[in-house]
Formats: structure tokens, sequence, C-alpha cells
């Protein structure tokens, strides 16, 4: 599992779970965002990616963080 906002490069290196970051700098984050806008939003990627271990995959699948 990859998370990233280039996932044309996680592809490239074999990763077939691929969530979208946010930004180059800050994939799991954003400094524009409140303290508390950012915390949520890095819990909702967590649990996003989590959701993604548990799903079976065939291939290589890219998921946005907002789904």
């Amino acid at each position: 599992m990859f998370v990233t906002a280039l996932p044309t490069i996680a592809s490239m290196v074999g990763t077939n779970r691929v969530l979208r970051g946010v930004s180059i700098t800050h994939p799991t984050g954003d400094p524009a965002l409140s303290v508390g806008d950012e915390l949520q939003l890095r819990r909702h990627m967590v649990t996003r990616a989590l959701d993604m271990l548990s799903t079976e995959v065939a291939g290589r699948t890219v998921w946005e963080a907002e789904n």
C-alpha cells in the first residue's frame, strides 16, 4: 500500500493499492487547514488506508481519500 499524490509513480514500482494523497509535499495532510480539520483529514486518510488493506484487489487499484 502506498499513499502518494503521484499514483503513476506508485504503479511503476509495482504497488497494487494506492491511496491518492493531498499534495506532493503533504500526502497525508493539508497545512492550509485548521489544526482540528487537518487532524480530521489525517484520521480519515488512515481509516481509508486500513479499509484498503482489508479489501481484495486484482491488479493496480487507486483510491481517492474522499470515497
